[in-house]
């Protein structure tokens, strides 16, 4: 939602996230019945409106295997197939859980990420969450967002919080979710002012 950055006050030595790269998580996998031996498909992300890429992929005894094509800095395209091991280990109550194990660290992981070539590990990549990175703006922003997403007002804080009821929505609920968006977005204006000394009409 929004444009580039969407409101957030990027710092220059900021490192990639996870949630700018593409991932496959083992759990999304297995509710997607996914993980049965012989299984095959194709795994996709999207931009928008837009493909922003696909993995072919399929299944063997104890391993998946990706197939795709990788393209270094514009160069010529390159065809990839990377074999991901599987490890299970005993749930409380029955039953296993399955890992896949990070083809560089061998560390059991839920999900794997492509930030280059390969898929691993967020730990192998050096790859940080979002909000690990955020400072006092970025919180106190991304918390009247939130408000502003449930209420179904526009995220832009630069608006003000307008919008009807959502369907389903208690009323008494809407009334506090409005009090609390328009606190929230109050304060964060509080601190950019306090943080730039920017005067806001």
């Amino acid at each position: 939602m929004g444009g580039s950055g969407s409101g957030y006050w990027y710092r220059w030595d900021s490192k990639a996230t996870v949630e700018s790269q593409h991932r496959i998580d083992i759990r999304w996998l297995k509710k997607q019945g996914y993980l049965q031996a012989g299984t095959m498909g194709t795994l996709s992300w999207s931009r928008g409106d837009k493909q922003a890429g696909a993995v072919g992929f399929r299944i063997e005894a104890g391993q998946m295997i990706l197939d795709y094509r990788h393209r270094p800095h514009g160069g010529d395209w390159e065809p990839i197939e990377q074999t991901i091991s599987f490890d299970r280990t005993p749930c409380f109550f029955g039953g296993q859980r399955k890992w896949f194990l990070c083809p560089r660290c061998l560390k059991r992981v839920l999900i794997l990420y492509c930030a280059g070539k390969y898929f691993f590990c967020r730990h192998c990549l050096d790859l940080v969450y979002t909000s690990q990175q955020e400072g006092p703006i970025d919180r106190i922003g991304r918390k009247a967002r939130r408000i502003r997403e449930r209420l179904g007002a526009s995220t832009d804080l630069f608006v003000p919080a307008v919008c009807s009821k959502p369907k389903g929505m208690h009323q008494k609920t809407f009334e506090r979710l409005k009090i609390a968006a328009n606190d929230a977005t109050h304060h964060f204006w509080q601190v950019v002012v306090q943080r730039f000394g920017i005067a806001v009409k």
